[in-house]
Protein backbone atom coordinates (compact mmCIF):
# COMPACT_ATOMS: atom_id res chain seq x y z
CA UNK A 1 0.00 0.00 0.00
CA UNK A 2 1.46 3.34 -1.00
CA UNK A 3 1.56 6.38 1.25
CA UNK A 4 -1.02 9.12 1.11
CA UNK A 5 0.38 12.39 -0.23
CA UNK A 6 -0.15 13.96 3.18
CA UNK A 7 2.32 11.44 4.65
CA UNK A 8 5.29 12.44 2.48
CA UNK A 9 7.89 14.74 4.05
CA UNK A 10 9.24 17.37 1.68
CA UNK A 11 12.01 19.94 2.08
CA UNK A 12 12.08 22.96 -0.24
CA UNK A 13 15.59 24.45 -0.45
CA UNK A 14 15.88 27.82 -2.16
CA UNK A 15 17.62 31.05 -1.22
CA UNK A 16 14.71 33.11 -2.56
CA UNK A 17 11.88 33.36 -0.05
CA UNK A 18 9.33 33.96 -2.81
CA UNK A 19 10.31 30.73 -4.62
CA UNK A 20 10.17 28.73 -1.38
CA UNK A 21 6.72 30.15 -0.74
CA UNK A 22 5.50 29.41 -4.27
CA UNK A 23 6.82 25.84 -4.17
CA UNK A 24 5.21 25.24 -0.78
CA UNK A 25 1.92 26.70 -2.03
CA UNK A 26 1.97 24.48 -5.14
CA UNK A 27 2.79 21.37 -3.11
CA UNK A 28 -0.11 22.07 -0.76
CA UNK A 29 -2.39 22.53 -3.77
CA UNK A 30 -1.58 18.96 -4.81
CA UNK A 31 -2.31 17.65 -1.31
CA UNK A 32 1.14 17.46 0.28
CA UNK A 33 1.10 18.80 3.83
CA UNK A 34 4.38 18.02 5.60
CA UNK A 35 6.56 20.64 3.92
CA UNK A 36 9.56 22.38 5.44
CA UNK A 37 11.70 25.13 3.96
CA UNK A 38 15.41 25.92 4.09
CA UNK A 39 17.03 29.04 2.68
CA UNK A 40 20.45 27.50 2.05
CA UNK A 41 22.35 24.22 1.95
CA UNK A 42 23.63 24.55 5.51
CA UNK A 43 20.11 24.92 6.88
CA UNK A 44 18.94 22.00 4.74
CA UNK A 45 21.69 19.77 6.11
CA UNK A 46 20.75 20.73 9.67
CA UNK A 47 17.09 19.89 9.04
CA UNK A 48 18.05 16.55 7.48
CA UNK A 49 19.87 15.62 10.68
CA UNK A 50 16.63 15.78 12.67
CA UNK A 51 14.00 14.71 10.14
CA UNK A 52 13.89 12.10 7.41
CA UNK A 53 12.63 13.58 4.12
CA UNK A 54 11.13 11.74 1.18
CA UNK A 55 11.75 14.54 -1.32
CA UNK A 56 13.94 17.62 -1.70
CA UNK A 57 13.05 20.35 -4.16
CA UNK A 58 16.51 21.84 -4.51
CA UNK A 59 17.50 25.14 -6.12
CA UNK A 60 20.69 24.94 -8.14
CA UNK A 61 22.01 28.49 -7.70
CA UNK A 62 22.31 29.46 -4.05
CA UNK A 63 24.81 31.54 -2.09
CA UNK A 64 27.40 29.51 -0.22
CA UNK A 65 27.08 25.84 -1.09
CA UNK A 66 25.26 25.46 -4.40
CA UNK A 67 22.39 23.07 -4.94
CA UNK A 68 24.50 20.79 -7.12
CA UNK A 69 27.14 20.63 -4.38
CA UNK A 70 24.44 19.79 -1.83
CA UNK A 71 23.13 17.11 -4.19
CA UNK A 72 26.63 15.58 -4.39
CA UNK A 73 27.01 15.72 -0.61
CA UNK A 74 23.65 14.01 -0.05
CA UNK A 75 24.40 11.29 -2.59
CA UNK A 76 27.74 10.59 -0.89
CA UNK A 77 25.95 9.53 2.32
CA UNK A 78 24.40 6.06 1.96
CA UNK A 79 21.78 6.75 4.66
CA UNK A 80 20.41 9.64 2.55
CA UNK A 81 20.24 7.84 -0.79
CA UNK A 82 16.53 7.09 -0.38
CA UNK A 83 15.70 10.82 -0.61
CA UNK A 84 14.29 11.76 -4.00
CA UNK A 85 15.69 15.03 -5.35
CA UNK A 86 14.27 17.38 -7.95
CA UNK A 87 16.69 20.12 -9.02
CA UNK A 88 15.18 23.51 -9.85
CA UNK A 89 16.94 26.18 -11.88
CA UNK A 90 16.29 28.92 -14.39
CA UNK A 91 18.95 27.46 -16.70
CA UNK A 92 17.45 25.51 -19.57
CA UNK A 93 20.61 23.90 -20.95
CA UNK A 94 20.73 20.19 -21.65
CA UNK A 95 24.23 20.14 -20.11
CA UNK A 96 22.79 21.30 -16.77
CA UNK A 97 20.06 18.67 -16.89
CA UNK A 98 22.67 16.01 -17.67
CA UNK A 99 24.92 17.25 -14.85
CA UNK A 100 22.03 17.09 -12.38
CA UNK A 101 20.99 13.57 -13.31
CA UNK A 102 24.57 12.27 -13.52
CA UNK A 103 25.10 13.52 -9.95
CA UNK A 104 22.02 11.74 -8.65
CA UNK A 105 19.06 14.06 -9.21
CA UNK A 106 15.84 12.15 -9.82
CA UNK A 107 14.33 14.91 -11.94
CA UNK A 108 14.76 18.51 -13.01
CA UNK A 109 12.36 21.46 -13.27
CA UNK A 110 13.01 24.81 -14.96
CA UNK A 111 12.04 28.00 -13.10
CA UNK A 112 9.72 29.71 -13.25
CA UNK A 113 7.51 26.66 -13.19
CA UNK A 114 3.76 26.28 -13.03
CA UNK A 115 1.77 24.04 -10.71
CA UNK A 116 1.35 21.39 -13.40
CA UNK A 117 5.12 21.30 -14.14
CA UNK A 118 5.90 20.59 -10.50
CA UNK A 119 3.01 18.17 -10.05
CA UNK A 120 4.08 15.96 -12.97
CA UNK A 121 7.65 15.70 -11.71
CA UNK A 122 6.75 15.11 -8.06
CA UNK A 123 4.22 12.41 -8.96
CA UNK A 124 6.74 10.70 -11.21
CA UNK A 125 9.57 10.79 -8.66
CA UNK A 126 7.44 9.67 -5.71
CA UNK A 127 5.26 7.32 -7.78
CA UNK A 128 2.13 8.69 -6.15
Amino acid sequence: MSKARSDYRILVVDDQKSMRGLATYFLKQIEFQDIDEAENAREALMKMQTKRYDLLLLDWNMDGMSGIDLLRAIRSVPELNQIKIIMATSERSVDKMDEATSNGADHYVVKPYELRDLEVRVKKVLAC
